[in-house]
């Protein structure tokens, strides 16, 4: 895919719509992909968050004396 550069003259293809959606040359334009996880993966996900917690946690209270 070669890029290329727009001139001042295409650049009246872009259209806005009354929700504020862009179109290009009357086809819409994606700004966002939306991400979308398995089960599984919510669930390592989840683990690995909560063991970051803990292990930034722990620090403190092993220092605090809490354990």
């Amino acid at each position: 895919m070669t890029l290329r550069t727009i001139s001042i003259d295409e650049l009246d293809h872009f259209k806005l719509d009354e929700n504020g959606r862009l179109y290009w040359k009357g086809e819409a334009v994606i700004l966002e992909k939306r991400l979308r996880l398995e089960t599984y993966q919510i669930v390592l996900a989840t683990l690995a968050t909560a063991g970051a917690v803990l292990s930034g946690i722990h620090p403190f209270g092993a220092t605090l004396g809490w354990w």
